[in-house]
């Protein structure tokens, strides 16, 4: 793995097996992408877009849209890459290694919008919310999935996630602060206990797995540690405790 892409090593490990990077099964996407509804000639934003799975699979929808992904994850830009040679989509998208506020600072005008488990990009989940809200055009749409408190967490998980209680709110707190940033909430989902399941079984298996394959890096070790951590206090309490929500919302 090159230098430039040190930072993101530990994701970039753990997602090897993931289309999306987040909690979310192929038949919630495609009802989501359904919901869109997007009309000819759209244009969709992916903040964040990782490897782009849930973006591509919007223009193979709608084969008129075109789209942008942004995110600072070479590797995943490159298995979107390939992915959208592969599909017949390559013409139809650009997945762009760049800062998402600096990108955005230079370009709106967005029918749709997405932005899943990413909204660290933009600062916050307010951030997110008043960035959305300037590029999208009137009447347009922004899908965000957002992590939420199913109950009051723990706080040795919160030690685990390294975050503190107010850094997220409940489902329905959510929602209301996007109807507070102006938006309309249309639709809401969340994620069930078998894409959670999946979602974190894949991220530790791919860890052990690769720092069984790799002994000699010097990052094998810790690899494997913080995966087993990490699984072990899913089990213990983010399970019970630690959601995600799905947010259609529109920009009256």
């Amino acid at each position: 793995m090159s230098a430039v892409d040190a930072r993101f090593k530990a994701t970039t490990i753990g997602h090897a097996d993931h289309r999306f990077c987040s909690p979310l099964s192929a038949e919630k996407a495609a009802r989501l992408i359904d919901l869109l509804e997007l009309r000819p000639g759209a244009r969709v934003l992916d903040i964040g877009c990782g490897k782009a799975a849930l973006l591509l699979d919007i223009l193979a929808r709608y084969p008129d849209a075109t789209g942008v992904g942004v995110d600072l994850n070479a590797s995943f830009l490159d298995e979107g890459e390939a992915d959208a040679q592969d599909r017949g989509l390559a013409d139809r998208v650009a997945l762009i290694d760049e800062d998402a506020t600096l990108h955005l600072a230079n370009d709106d005008g967005f029918a749709a919008a997405l932005c899943l488990g990413a909204s660290h990009a933009l600062g916050d989940y307010a951030g997110l919310l008043a960035t959305a809200f300037a590029v999208l055009d009137p009447g347009g749409l922004l899908l965000v999935g957002e992590g939420y408190w199913r109950q009051q967490p723990n706080r040795a998980y919160l030690a685990v996630l390294g975050a503190d209680e107010e850094d997220m709110t409940d489902h329905a707190g959510n929602a209301e602060r996007a109807i507070r940033a102006g938006f309309q909430v249309l639709y809401t989902a969340t994620a069930n206990a078998d894409e959670w399941d999946e979602y974190e079984g894949l991220y530790c298996r791919a860890k052990l797995r690769w720092a069984a394959a790799n002994p000699r890096d010097p990052d094998a070790a810790a690899i494997a540690a913080d995966a087993q951590r990490w699984h072990d206090a899913y089990l213990r309490w983010g399970r019970q405790t630690l959601g995600f929500g799905y947010y259609l919302l529109r920009r009256p």
